[in-house]
């Protein structure tokens, strides 16, 4: 097995809240001991609830936000002892496309111009036609018309803005890519679009890939192996068909359950009962399993012993829980 190219020990990122001058500041455990390791030219797909620590994962691996404990390694470089000089040479390595593509690029900017500053950033040396010709060939792969370049963000639709900033990230030719919810803003149609293209990206240009999206059928289409978080913890992880052919976990269980099938028989014929309750604050998480105060194996040894992430899927994968 080729070494690793991302891979985390024991992430934490923790944000101090503020109580008032003469308390001390409670912390916010966003990822709270997040372990894993990512092949070179595979897709991890991240998923969970909103407020699970997914996209603070990524911000962490990208060095926006410091983890608070552990450690990040891409390829044999450890990027959180790094100084901040030379982990701003390293994001060339790796990128990110974000969810809300009007949002990512700055209305004052062409799209062109969007699409060039990586390269100023990152190959100063390049000419003013190099970058021009890079842009509009990357745009061309990306499905965007390269005479497009002098355009400005809103003159496009959502998916095509999103192709802008997938172009954005992919010019400077990076080994990661990391994908915070890329199609979660975009129409069903547009959505496939999208997936599809990232793939056909993937295999040509050799990507590696962390997907984070809520809709498991997407993470499903395009991953190779699948991690559940929960309140900043992995709940399971395991090759994708593996996962999906038998959750482990009560979590991951309700997760797949509650994707909607298109034939109102089986639909119907659906016996877990769908995930009930809301999220608990990541500022005062339930004792022991995190998880026990929505699960229905929920015991008594639940609210005392924190369940240890443990080998499973025939030792494809990992679980934490007591009863799985």
């Amino acid at each position: 097995m080729s070494q690793p190219l991302l891979r985390l020990e024991d992430v934490h990122v923790h944000f101090p809240i503020a109580q008032g001058l003469l308390k001390p500041p409670r912390h916010l455990r966003a990822v709270n001991g997040v372990s894993l390791a990512v092949e070179p030219g595979t897709t991890l797909g991240i998923v969970g609830e909103s407020g699970c620590g997914k996209s603070t994962l990524a911000r962490a691996i990208l060095g926006i936000h410091p983890p608070t404990h552990g450690k990040i390694w891409l390829g044999d470089q450890e990027l959180t002892s790094m100084a901040p000089k030379p982990l701003r040479a390293m994001r060339k390595r790796m990128q990110i496309v974000f969810q809300d593509p009007l949002a990512s690029l700055n209305p004052r900017m062409t799209i062109g111009e969007a699409i060039m500053e990586p390269l100023r950033v990152f190959f100063p040396e390049m000419s003013a036609l190099q970058r021009k010709r890079k842009a509009q060939a990357m745009m061309e792969r990306v499905g965007l018309l390269p005479n497009q370049i002098n355009r400005y963000p809103h003159e496009f639709s959502g998916g095509q803005c999103q192709r802008v900033g997938i172009a954005r990230a992919l010019v400077v030719e990076p080994e990661l890519l990391l994908c915070d919810e890329p199609v979660s803003a975009l129409d069903v149609s547009i959505q496939a679009q999208i997936v599809n293209l990232l793939m056909e990206l993937k295999q040509d240009m050799g990507l590696t890939m962390l997907f984070i999206a809520h809709d498991l059928s997407v993470v499903r289409h395009i991953s190779d192996r699948v991690m559940v978080m929960y309140l900043g913890k992995v709940a399971e992880q395991a090759e994708r068909d593996a996962l999906y052919q038998a959750p482990a976990h009560p979590y991951t269980q309700a997760l797949i359950e509650s994707v909607p099938v298109p034939d109102p028989v089986i639909e119907r014929g659906k016996s877990r009962a769908p995930l009930s309750g809301d999220l608990p604050s990541p500022l005062n998480p339930p004792s022991g399993c995190t998880f026990r105060t929505r699960c229905p194996k929920a015991q008594s040894a639940c609210a005392t012993d924190v369940p240890e992430l443990r080998e499973h899927h025939g030792g494809q994968g990992a679980v934490a829980c007591h009863f799985a």
